[in-house]
């Protein structure tokens, strides 16, 4: 079993740890009327579809059209949280119910920094940022993790690591619970499903109508309503169950689950963030 939480916040109990009328999920989920904003990278674009400058190609996720409620895209291409910041978009000025967020690292190379470095500690101040900017919106700020490219599944503690001890970082200074849309293992469950003919370039999910991206935005649709996605297209049946099964089993998403993150978090590298 990986280490749980620490900090001594973020830790929310499961259903078996649970008292008595306590709920089953930890994690209380938005409506599919409220308002989502995707401000991120293309990995966070894929399960929104097609953002400003993408649209010849599109990303293949369908909440930009199937989400019942607003969904908004902040985007630019291999962005850090603090080039997504830089935009002045919907992040900084908008209403929302949910922002998904995630940081950028050269998909080629060894993995996200440690925390306590130059660049550590630059995504620290800018997800604060981020996470006051949640708290003038009336939102919740979610962190995604990135992905596997082909190949680079030995990639899975760093990133996943980096998402929870990211998580843990931003609860011990807001005081607000952080969730992890899981999309690492749920991208590896695919491969371990479908192959490598789930990427169309190495690095992103198959562009364009395809079931794997597709699959991304039935994540994040459960994730973030905690209800089974009901715009499944027609043959994606087994993806979703894959993206459900994933969300009930990984105690980041808020759901119940028992597998936990091992977080790369050791102290604490940014005690005095600034503010706005």
């Amino acid at each position: 079993m990986l280490i749980g939480i620490g900090l001594g916040l973020g830790y929310h109990a499961g259903p078996a740890e649970a008292g008595a009328g306590a709920p089953s999920y930890p994690r209380t989920p938005i409506s599919s009327d409220a308002t989502i904003l995707f401000a991120g990278h293309s990995f966070v674009q894929t399960a929104y579809g097609a953002p400003v400058g993408e649209e010849a190609e599109p990303f293949g996720g369908v909440l930009q059209t199937d989400w019942p409620g607003a969904a908004l895209s902040d985007y630019a291409g291999y962005a850090s949280l603090a080039t997504i910041r830089a935009l002045d978009g919907h992040l900084l000025n908008g209403s929302w119910d949910a922002a998904v967020i995630a940081e950028f690292t050269n998909p080629l190379g060894p993995g996200f920094p440690a925390f306590d470095s130059d660049q550590g500690r630059e995504t620290l101040q800018n997800a604060y940022w981020d996470a006051l900017d949640a708290q003038r919106a009336g939102g919740e700020l979610i962190v995604q993790d990135i992905w596997p490219p082909q190949g680079r599944t030995d990639l899975y503690a760093n990133a996943t690591g980096f998402s929870q001890g990211l998580r843990e970082w931003l609860e011990a200074h807001t005081g607000r619970p952080v969730w992890i849309i899981p999309a690492f293992p749920f991208v590896e469950a695919l491969r371990t499903a479908y192959g490598d003919a789930i990427y169309g370039d190495g690095l992103h999910l198959v562009r364009g109508d395809s079931p794997y991206p597709r699959g991304m935005s039935y994540l994040v649709y459960s994730f973030l309503t905690q209800q089974r996605c009901p715009f499944v297209r027609a043959g994606d049946e087994a993806i979703d169950q894959l993206a459900w099964d994933i969300l009930l089993t990984h105690e980041c998403a808020g759901m119940g689950g028992s597998i936990l993150y091992a977080s790369t978090l050791v102290g604490d590298p940014l005690p005095e963030p600034l503010p706005l």
